[in-house]
């Protein structure tokens, strides 16, 4: 900026050289040359590039300061996401999956009226369940860990079904709203099922509620429970349920099925043996409780095809020494009507086609050999197309005991000593 008055440099006695700084671009070529006599002309300092670029530079390390302002605020919120590994080959984390939203205590004690003894609706092996009122009107289940049972299995159990869960979406999968971890509390949330567990209707005494159940919801029903597993198993990571029961299918307002409780599911790795068993009586696979404890996919369809037989019959597999073997009888001699719940009416005579289908699909479930049984996503198809060919299965050696296929070696050995079948198992031919 010139603020003098302006002179004529050529009236100035001995002259005066006035330098001026241009950017080259505004000079013209004629302008550009500089006379030999005169000495080169600087360039001028670029003041705004300048002043642009430092701005920017200036607003990037803002932003980039808040980000790591608001990531050590949320790392001091929560534990770390490390532990130990458990001898399955799970990390033993303090802090379940990040993608499933966590809930105060405080809220849940408000939710379940400080979990009132009144809004209990179900007790297992780790947990009490409870009814709950979220503050927008909806019913929740709340399973809260019993305190005693926060051994080492017991968090690890906690960890699995949330880390297991929060990857989960479908339609036949119960969802996992939230988790609270607080203190010595371990608690889940989930959505509520009215119609409550699948045991409660087919193993009912009550001749009412058992004929709520008709054959159109029963087929329906394993078609349901038969998509969630092959889902699971269908997964990039397949996932093993490894305790697949009636008693964890659950059922919503229009009786869809949802399986639950995936406390024991775990990643499959192929030939992999289990170190801790996973035993519900009548519904795990032979080869899982050999000694070797071979763990492969094959497992939960063997405990489907027991749902399946226990969905048809009204009848529990671990209390009913000839359910198998009865239902191989109905379906070899085509009385299928005869292996039906008897509190359930029977169906139009164009319906049983599918009931001897389902039988059939049943009895190919439960194989003896792993290789034998069909995978999900085939029972998914056959249970679904009237027209696909189904082979026949088959005939098994049954232990009269649990009513499970016998292992090979314990096959030979009752041949060898010749032990008669009628007291320890059962050809079915």
């Amino acid at each position: 900026m010139w603020t003098d008055d302006l002179l004529d440099m050529r009236y100035v006695d001995k002259g005066q050289d006035l330098y001026l700084r241009l950017a080259e671009s505004e000079l013209t070529p004629a302008a550009a040359a500089v006379p030999p006599s005169l000495p080169s002309r600087p360039r001028a300092f670029p003041t705004g590039p300048v002043i642009g670029a430092v701005g920017s530079l200036v607003g990037i390390l803002l932003v980039a300061f808040l980000v790591l302002v608001v990531m050590r605020r949320r790392r001091r919120r929560r534990p770390s996401n490390t532990g130990p590994t458990t001898p399955e080959g799970f990390i033993q984390r303090t802090t379940p999956a990040p993608t499933v939203p966590s809930s105060e205590l405080s809220s849940l004690k408000k939710a379940t009226g400080d979990f009132s003894e009144s809004n209990i609706i179900g007790r297992g092996g780790f947990g009490i369940v409870y009814e709950g009122h979220l503050p927008d009107g909806r019913k929740v289940a709340v399973k809260r860990l019993i305190q005693y049972s926060l051994t080492d299995e017991g968090v690890n159990a906690f960890v699995r079904e949330v880390g297991v869960m929060s990857k989960l979406r479908h339609g036949n999968l119960l969802q996992l709203l939230s988790y609270c971890q607080d203190g010595k509390e371990r608690i889940l949330v989930y959505e509520y099922m009215k119609n409550k567990s699948l045991n409660l209707y087919i193993f009912g005494r009550n001749p009412r509620l058992r004929a709520l159940l008709n054959w159109d919801r029963r087929l329906e029903i394993v078609r349901g429970v038969a998509r969630g597993v092959a889902y699971l198993h269908g997964l990039s990571e397949e996932v093993i349920h490894r305790d697949l029961k009636s008693s964890n299918i659950l059922l919503d307002d229009n009786w869809r099925p949802k399986i639950a409780d995936f406390g024991t599911a775990k990643l499959f790795v192929v030939d992999e043996t289990d170190p801790t068993l996973i035993k519900s009586a009548g519904y795990t696979a032979p080869e899982y409780l050999s000694s070797e404890r071979h763990l492969t996919l094959k497992c939960d369809v063997y405990s489907f095809g027991i749902i399946l037989m226990e969905i048809i019959s009204g009848k529990r597999n671990a209390v009913t020494p000839a359910l198998l073997s009865d239902a191989w009888e109905s379906w070899n001699q085509g009385t299928i009507s005869d292996l039906l719940d008897p509190a359930v009416a029977q169906p139009e005579p164009e319906l049983l086609f599918e009931l001897e289908r389902c039988v059939q699909i049943g009895l190919l479930c439960v194989q003896q050999s792993p290789d034998d049984r069909p995978t999900m996503s085939a029972v998914v198809a056959m249970l679904n197309s009237n027209s696909l060919q189904i082979r026949a299965p088959k005939r098994l050696m049954l232990d009269n005991k649990n009513e499970s296929p016998l292992h090979e070696a314990d096959r030979s050995t009752q041949e060898a000593s010749g032990t008669s079948r009628s007291s320890y198992s059962v050809y079915l031919t």
